[in-house]
C-alpha cells in the first residue's frame, strides 16, 4: 500500500474516532481541537496549520513527515507509521490493492470504518505520555530553562539553553500548550525571550521537528485581581480604577468603557500559588452572570477555570443554542460539546448562576443551583492550586467564591476584595480594608 492510500485510511480512522461529522466541514476550531488531543495523548505538536495541509485545507506540495505521520497514528495506538501501514495491508479488500482518491474513500466510509475498527486491535496499543518524545535520545542532552525578567504583566521571559549536539531542521520554543505562541530558534543559540501577555502557570516546550524535547515553567502571578479585555494580537490591560470590587467584582463604568470600544471576551485573572489547596480533592463554589453582553457575537459564553499546576478543570457555561459550541476541561479529559452532550451548561446567563464544582477519586463533579449536571473522571495528578480566572463573552459580573480542602479556604465574596494569607489560621482568606 502505498502512503496515500494509508494516509487516507489514517484520516478516515481519526475522523471516525472524533466522530465530529464530515471533515470537509471542518473549520479552523476543530483543527485546533484536534491539535489540543493529539498533544494530550502522544505529548507531540502538531500545529493545526499542519493538520489543515495534511487534510488538504491548506494547499501544500510536499508530502507530510514521518514524525508527523507517527504521531497521527499513536493518535490511533498505532506504536509507528510502518505499524500502521503493515496492519492496512493486512486488508483482504479490492480497495486495498489500488491506490484510494480522497472522494472514493470517503463514499465508502461507513463500510470501511467498520473494517478499520476491528484493524485496531492488531495494531500496538502503545501510548506516549506527555513528557517523553518519540526520539527521546534527541534531547538527552538538551539543557532548557527559563527566567522571568520581571513581576506583573506584560513579562518577558528568558530561555536558557544548549542545543549544540541536536540535530533537527526545525527547532521552536513554544510558550505553552498553544502552538500559535512560539518562536523559532537555531542549534547555536543560546538565550531566546518570549513576552508574555497574561498572567499564568505555563509549560513551555523546546520543540524539534515537532517533537517536544523538553519542558520549562513559567509561573507569572498577579498583585491582587487583574482584569483584561482580550483583544488580538495583545490585551488591554484594566486599571484599578476600571474595576469595582465592592459587592461584586465587576467592571467599573471607566471600564465599561474601555469595552465598548472592542466589544471583546473581558478575563479576570488571580493567580498566587496555594500548595495546600491539591486538584485532587477540594470544593469549590461562585456565582456569576453577565453584566452587558458581546453585541458582535452570537454565540454568548462564560468560562470558570480553575488552574492548578499540571492542568485545568475549565467548566463552560452558554445560551442553550450554542451547546454544540462548548468545551469541557477535566484535566487530561477533553469534552467537545460537537461529540458528547453538554446541554445542562445552556442557561441564561444574565441570570445569576450558582456552580460548584468537588474533586474526589480522580471524579469531577459539577453542580448548577444546587442541582447535579455532569460528572467526569480524570487520570493524571491535577498538583497544587496556583491561580483562578473566569471570562465573559463581554462584560461578566462575580458575586463570590469559594475554595476549600476542608483545612485550607480561599475565598473572595461581597463584602471583601482583598485576598491575603491568615497569618492565625493558615488558611487563605478574604480581609477587607
Amino acid at each position: 500500500m502505498n502512503q496515500d492510500a494509508a494516509l487516507e485510511y489514517c484520516k478516515i480512522e481519526i475522523e471516525s474516532v472524533l466522530n465530529w461529522g464530515p471533515s470537509a466541514q471542518w473549520e479552523n476550531q476543530e483543527f485546533e481541537e484536534l491539535s489540543h488531543a493529539i498533544f494530550k495523548k502522544t505529548g507531540v505538536n502538531l500545529s493545526h496549520t499542519t493538520l489543515k495541509r495534511v487534510w488538504g485545507k491548506v494547499k501544500y506540495d510536499n508530502r507530510p513527515s514521518i514524525s508527523t505521520l507517527d504521531a497521527l497514528v499513536n493518535f490511533l495506538d498505532y506504536s509507528s507509521w510502518s505499524a500502521f501501514k503493515r496492519a492496512k495491508e493486512n486488508v483482504k479488500s479490492a480497495t486495498s490493492k489500488s491506490i484510494i482518491s480522497s472522494d472514493m474513500v470517503r463514499s465508502r466510509r461507513f463500510a470501511l470504518s467498520l473494517v478499520l475498527v476491528i484493524l485496531v486491535s492488531f495494531g500496538s496499543w502503545y501510548i506516549i505520555t506527555s513528557n517523553i518524545t518519540t526520539s527521546p535520545q534527541l534531547g538527552e542532552n538538551l539543557k532548557f530553562e527559563a527566567k522571568y525578567s520581571s513581576f506583573g504583566l506584560p513579562n518577558t521571559v528568558i530561555f536558557s539553553f544548549d542545543a549544540s549536539g541536536l540535530s533537527a531542521e526545525e527547532c521552536v520554543i513554544q510558550q505553552s500548550w498553544d502552538r500559535t505562541k512560539r518562536i523559532p530558534v537555531t542549534t547555536d543559540q543560546k538565550k531566546a525571550t518570549s513576552v508574555y501577555y497574561y498572567p499564568g502557570y505555563f509549560r513551555s516546550k523546546f520543540v524539534a521537528d515537532e517533537i517536544v524535547l523538553k519542558e520549562a515553567d513559567v509561573y507569572i502571578e498577579t498583585q491582587g485581581w487583574q482584569a483584561t479585555i482580550n483583544t488580538e494580537p495583545l490585551p488591554v490591560y484594566l486599571s484599578d480604577k476600571d474595576l469595582i470590587k465592592t459587592n461584586h467584582l465587576r467592571l467599573s463604568e471607566n471600564g465599561l468603557k474601555h469595552l465598548g470600544r472592542h466589544y471583546k471576551p473581558v478575563s479576570f485573572h488571580y493567580y498566587k500559588r496555594e500548595e495546600n489547596i491539591l486538584g485532587s480533592d477540594f470544593e469549590f463554589e461562585t456565582a456569576i452572570r453577565y453584566a452587558m453582553a458581546n453585541r458582535v457575537s452570537a454565540c454568548k459564553y462564560a468560562k470558570v477555570v480553575l488552574h492548578f499546576s499540571e492542568g485545568v478543570f475549565l467548566i463552560p457555561l452558554v445560551i442553550p443554542g450554542c451547546v454544540g459550541e462548548a468545551n469541557l476541561i477535566v484535566m487530561d479529559n477533553f469534552i467537545s460539546g460537537k461529540s458528547n452532550d453538554l446541554s445542562a451548561f445552556g442557561v441564561s446567563l444574565q441570570d445569576w448562576q450558582k456552580i460548584n464544582v468537588s474533586a474526589t477519586d480522580n471524579r469531577l463533579s459539577i453542580d448548577l443551583a444546587g442541582q447535579p449536571i455532569y460528572t467526569a473522571s480524570f487520570k493524571m495528578d491535577p498538583g497544587h492550586l496556583v491561580g483562578i480566572s473566569y471570562q465573559f463573552d463581554g462584560a461578566g459580573e462575580i458575586d463570590y467564591l469559594r475554595l476549600s480542602n476542608g483545612n485550607t479556604t480561599w475565598e473572595f465574596d461581597e463584602s471583601y476584595y482583598e485576598v491575603e494569607e491568615s497569618a492565625t489560621t493558615g488558611s487563605l482568606s478574604s480581609q477587607s480594608k
